[in-house]
């Protein structure tokens, strides 16, 4: 017995996973997309699109999008408290959401067809402003997105009917050997939870993994696809909104 016995994953599935890639880099295009592929997963792209040229930056996703894959919200401008400009400290709650809103106003252009997306905490931070003017900005992704993915509170994975959607925890994947995130899936896998793996470069960058190592993910994936749903974050939640009510 599990603690979501009052919870049944569709098609006799007994946990969930997520594969999600950070801002839009090329191998993620070229590796991560295709080797999910290869095994019948899909994943989830989250995109900054910034920049004048932002259409011609979002175009080469278009065909991974076509391919099943989510492509989801990043903001434009990544405002995190780790980069020198912008800071996300100095930033309020409405500079965040206009940012947000017009990232979502561009990728709705560029995949006219993606329906409901999930939004990526840049740097998994959630709060803007510092000391007596911090707060969260959870409510405005809740507003906007089915679901909103942070680094969370929780080293387990998510619990279906209790996780707060709009501030899921993730595992950030960098330099992990495959066992170390099989060893993870393994757990979601005893408790009947949802986990989400948080990936940049493959083989590229300075938050990378390998792309051996993520084929061995994949790898043991294929052979547990019986039991274990992996799936884009969107597809995830919509499932546990369409049996939970939210």
């Amino acid at each position: 017995m599990t603690s979501t016995d009052s919870f049944v994953w569709p098609e006799g599935y007994r946990a969930a996973i997520s594969l999600t890639f950070d801002d839009g880099l090329p191998t993620q295009r070229k590796v991560a997309a295709p080797r999910l592929e290869e095994t019948g997963f899909r994943g989830t792209f989250y995109l900054n699109p910034r920049g004048e040229r932002w259409q011609d930056r979002l175009a080469p996703w278009q065909p991974v999008q076509a391919a099943g894959h989510e492509i989801g919200n990043h903001t434009m401008a990544h405002p995190c408290s780790l980069n020198t400009t912008p800071v996300l400290q100095s930033w309020t709650v409405q500079q965040i959401r206009d940012d947000v809103q017009e990232a979502q106003r561009r990728l709705d252009l560029s995949f006219p067809d993606q329906g409901e997306r999930s939004f990526a905490y840049p740097c998994y931070e959630s709060d803007v402003g510092r000391g007596r003017t911090r707060q969260s900005y959870v409510p405005v992704i809740a507003e906007h997105f089915i679901a909103g993915r942070a680094r969370g509170t929780s080293m387990q994975g998510n619990h279906p009917v209790y996780a707060d959607l709009c501030h899921l925890s993730s595992w950030s994947a960098e330099r992990m050997s495959a066992w170390e995130m099989i060893g993870l899936v393994d757990q979601c896998l005893t408790e009947g939870w949802w986990g989400i793996l948080t990936f940049h470069g493959v083989n590229q960058g300075h938050l990378p993994i390998s792309e051996h190592d993520l084929c061995g993910l994949l790898d043991y994936l294929e052979r547990r696809q019986a039991h274990i749903w992996t799936a884009p974050v969107v597809q995830v939640a919509r499932a546990i909104l369409d049996q939970t009510g939210g």
